[in-house]
């Protein structure tokens, strides 16, 4: 097969005849109705935007959804640009695009809505609330439709998602009409005689597991004393636990068990073929739901593969009760699948962190979250108390390198404990902690600083007043999720500084920077990332501390020469 030039490939959905930013230039320069710094202004930016993309401007085909999905990749920290710089050349390009007629312009007039929906607009600018006030151009949309407020409804605000994606540049798509719908469902309860009905988002998570009420009664209720096993073991039954499980374990438990049997049931039997978890746990369907994954993925063996054998060989022993024949069968297939348990980092955090040898990063990276405080000073928008919301996090993840899923549901009044002389500690109980042990760190002051002044401004624009979570779901009655949460992370320091920087990579630099300062001290470190076992730490980071003992021997020998 002849190999296909990466270029055309590129460009393979970008329909024939569409303009390159090149052709956009010419036709701007030859525009006659601008001024000269208007002109200017444009071109500059087009330039810039080419630039950024790393291509000349007759090979960037001015098609807004091609654009967006490249835009979304650039770092402004990594080209050594500023958010704004980039912001602002990515406006005059897009009033270039406008002006040649490639994409809509945004009219900020007040009498582009009709009757119908002037009044509505009105009392949202009468409250004076600016975490409002982007459901202007959701707004200007309906109605250059023709809807009326009352009759708003999902395919309206998916068709506003269509619409954005074909003549959006430089601002994500996906996120405008989240927050287009998570305003519309706000001013419910802030502007009078808003409309009652409220818009649905689709879930971000891709969902795999059955609902538990598409299995037969009697599969739910075995579940459930499957649950009561492991929180309240029979001290009377040799094969049970010995100690309870913590309600976490339990519910991940649950959760893989249930993954498979909806397994089982992608894989071609019926819901109904399972009325128990021993139906599950048969030498013949643990097979079948085994091969069903190997095969998803392209036969190679994963942890998630192996680790669902263990549990199925485990739950077959302690809980089913099967015969000695059927485990036997059962720990072989679970053999056959095996996959070592990692030792060690993963080569793909190793690469994460490699960028952090050059210490002006590891510096920026550091100094982060003062960094978008002062950016976002004085600046009350919402984008603005993502970025400071964001900025908390990083600072505690610093600080404190704790596991995601004790960040994410930090509790204002319950983790975060303060005491007299500015001191304040973030704690998390045994039963709160993955490992079963017990979090204390306190918190610096330029950490509490950050907390404070974060809590005095993030109302209303991310959540109501008194709302007890330091990160919590835009409709404030739980924590944000922690996949969404982490994601955040890692987007805010790649927008920021270039570099890939997820949420659980935090206790890697913590490691990497401890060991650095402190070749050897491996129990201090396990402390630090309250390890159980000392090995668990030497085996995750061995070898840190390399390039100082490095160091330290060239000096010995500096000093021996001498």
């Amino acid at each position: 097969m002849p190999k296909i030039n990466a270029a055309v490939l590129e460009k393979a959905f970008v329909p024939a005849g569409t303009p390159t930013l090149g052709a956009v230039v010419g036709q701007i320069e030859a525009h006659s109705d601008l001024t000269p710094t208007r002109r200017r202004d444009i071109l500059s930016g087009l330039r810039r935007l080419a630039k950024a993309l790393n291509r000349t401007l007759e090979e960037i085909p001015a098609h807004p959804a091609w654009l967006q999905k490249r835009i979304e990749k650039i770092a402004p920290g990594a080209i050594g640009i500023s958010q704004k710089t980039l912001s602002n050349a990515l406006s005059d390009a897009r009033a270039g695009l406008v002006l040649c007629g490639i994409v809509e312009g945004r009219t900020k007039k007040r009498d582009a809505m009709d009757a119908r929906w002037q009044p509505l607009w009105a009392a949202v600018l009468a409250t004076h609330d600016r975490s409002l006030h982007g459901l202007s151009r959701f707004i200007r949309f309906l109605n250059r439709l023709g809807i009326a407020p009352d009759a708003v409804r999902d395919e309206h605000a998916e068709a506003y998602l269509e619409g954005l994606r074909v003549n959006e540049i430089g601002k994500d798509p996906v996120i405008a009409y989240r927050a287009a719908v998570n305003m519309w469902n706000l001013a419910q309860s802030r502007v009078p005689d808003w409309p009652t009905q409220r818009l649905t988002l689709p879930s971000r998570s891709k969902k795999f597991a059955l609902d538990l009420a598409a299995f037969p009664e009697t599969f739910q209720l075995d579940l459930e004393r499957f649950e009561q096993s492991l929180t309240a073991p029979d001290p009377f039954d040799a094969l049970a636990r010995s100690a309870p499980l913590r309600s976490a374990s339990v519910g991940v438990y649950r959760q893989r068990l249930l993954r498979f049997a909806s397994i089982l049931v992608h894989s071609g039997l019926k819901s109904e073929d399972l009325p128990n978890i021993g139906s599950v746990t048969t030498p013949k369907n643990v097979e079948r739901g085994l091969r069903w994954m190997l095969e998803r993925n392209q036969n190679k063996l994963t942890r998630e593969v192996s680790e669902m054998a263990g549990l199925l060989a485990n739950i077959s022993k302690r809980f089913v009760h099967v015969s000695q024949n059927d485990q036997a069968t059962i720990e072989r297939l679970r053999d056959r699948v095996l996959v070592k348990p990692q030792s060690g980092m993963t080569d793909k955090n190793r690469d994460r962190l490699r960028p952090l040898e050059d210490q002006d990063k590891v510096r920026a990276l550091l100094r982060l979250p003062e960094a978008l405080f002062a950016k976002t000073s004085g600046d009350t928008s919402y984008n603005a108390n993502l970025a400071r919301e964001d900025a908390v996090a990083i600072a505690i993840f610093l600080h404190c390198p704790i596991r995601r899923g004790n960040a994410v549901s930090i509790h204002l009044e319950e983790n975060l404990h303060r005491f007299g002389k500015g001191r304040a500690f973030l704690l998390f109980e045994a039963d709160q902690v993955k490992n079963s042990e017990r979090i204390e760190f306190e918190l610096p002051a330029s950490v509490i600083s950050l907390i404070e002044q974060h809590l005095a401004l993030r109302t209303p624009q991310l959540c109501d007043p008194g709302n007890p979570w330091l990160f919590p779901m835009r409709a404030g009655k739980a924590p944000m999720d922690a996949t969404q949460f982490s994601s955040r992370i890692k987007a805010r320091i790649f927008k920021e500084l270039g570099i890939e920087v997820n949420a659980h990579l935090f206790r890697h630099i913590a490691a990497k920077l401890f060991l650095t300062a402190r070749p050897g001290q491996y129990e201090a470190l396990r402390r630090l990332l309250g390890h159980k076992a000392l090995t668990q730490t030497i085996n995750a980071y061995a070898g840190f501390e390399a390039g100082t003992a490095t160091r330290l021997f060239a000096e010995v020998i500096a000093e021996a020469k001498r």
